[in-house]
């Protein structure tokens, strides 16, 4: 979520000082949460956070980040893929840290923790630990332990019991779907490709703590929290105004203008021509669909990755299309036409599906064309040989 660093910055000379003797902090020192808007790259669009301790008295400036990682790790992009990479706690300046957003127009808003110095201290000596080499690392997962889940997760480790959310509020509890998709809304083709790669686990309703691992849901959360008897939050101010212009896909090339339209050019072709003509078509059509069905297989059986276990979607695009366009001979075969039967089923179950898991929209469309295609196949009984 914070744009990405190759290597972690090296502590500050005033905080390695710190971590070092045990500098006790002043009356002066406070805390802030520091709550950064999206970016336009995929990595920086649903936002950041990060905890920074500041003492003048003390010369402390240090900004406490939970989002990085190093692409020097060995096998980074194997790990990547198998949810197995590891990201880690690391700190710098609060002036380093405000630059980068400063370069990038992102809002940055700070939040002042309502703490007492006891409990500022106590919060400081914790995060210097988690700091320590032997604890900085820890795998990282997109909706349940991420920069912002972090952040939470220190305070209540600290503070325990005396931390309470004290929102009332008795609303419809959103998806852990819903949470992102309004981030994504800009960019329909990263929707549509999250979308694809996340199962059913992501459409339960997620607790008001769940929904932290949005740096948004996060800065609301600690507004409607109390500390003891006081709010945990002091007060609240703009370190950095919003400059940033956010791109958008346009409407004509958004996907559910391009799937609809394939759709139909589809079902005219099927009408207008024989099927056997339609074969070189439906090679490609049909190899894009298993590929993408391997793709859901592999990261929910293959990979670490908590939230594409469970998908629904590889009714729609099985891997068995892949099967289905390299291994079935004769189509006058017996076992072939139970094959077609089978992807035809598979199809027609997304809509009861469509109950426990949510599809894109443009899902539907595509198991409409597939469908078009298999039916007039089992009709027409032509051979891909």
């Amino acid at each position: 979520m914070k744009r990405i660093l190759i290597i972690s910055l090296i502590w500050t000379l005033s905080t390695s000082i710190a971590a070092a003797q045990n500098l006790q902090l002043s009356e002066r020192s406070y805390i802030e949460v520091y709550t950064c808007a999206p970016g336009n790259q995929l990595y920086s669009q649903f936002g950041h956070t990060a905890i920074g301790v500041i003492d003048p008295e003390r010369n402390i400036n240090a900004v406490f980040n939970y989002g990085t990682f190093s692409f020097n790790t060995p096998h980074f992009y194997l790990k990547f893929c198998a949810g197995k990479l590891l990201y880690r706690l690391s700190a710098e300046s609060l002036t380093r840290f405000i630059s980068s957003y400063e370069e990038d127009g992102r809002e940055v808003v700070a939040q002042r923790l309502n703490l007492t110095l006891e409990q500022r201290q106590q919060l400081f000596d914790n995060l210097i630990e988690n700091h320590k080499p032997e604890n900085r690392y820890y795998q990282y997962d997109f909706f349940f332990d991420n920069c912002a889940s972090r952040v939470l997760d220190m305070l209540y480790y600290t503070f325990n019991d005396t931390i309470k959310y004290c929102n009332s509020d008795s609303c419809v509890l959103p998806t852990l779907r819903d949470c992102i998709h309004p981030y994504l809304n800009r960019s329909k083709w990263t929707k549509l490709g999250i979308d694809l790669v996340l199962g059913s686990i992501t459409d339960r309703a997620a607790t008001h703590r769940e929904q932290t691992f949005i740096p948004d849901k996060l800065h609301n959360y600690l507004a409607d929290c109390r500390i003891d008897t006081l709010p945990l939050v002091e007060s609240e101010r703009v370190v950095v105004p919003s400059e940033i212009k956010y791109g958008a896909t346009p409407w004509f090339l958004s996907p559910m203008l391009i799937f609809s339209l394939l759709l139909i050019a589809v079902i005219i072709l099927t009408l207008c021509l024989p099927t056997a003509q339609l074969k070189v078509f439906d090679r490609i059509y049909f190899g894009f669909v298993g590929f993408f069905g391997l793709i859901i297989s592999l990261l929910w059986f293959a990979t670490d990755h908590g939230a594409t276990v469970a998908n629904l979607n590889i009714l729609w695009a099985s891997p068995l299309y892949l099967v289905y366009l390299f291994t079935i001979g004769n189509p006058a075969k017996k076992w072939h036409k139970y094959f077609v039967m089978l992807l035809i089923i598979s199809n027609i179950l997304m809509l009861p599906a469509a109950f426990v898991q949510d599809f894109n929209p443009c899902f539907f469309l595509l198991a409409a064309t597939s469908l078009v295609r298999l039916v007039t196949q089992q009709v027409s009984k032509y051979s891909f040989a």
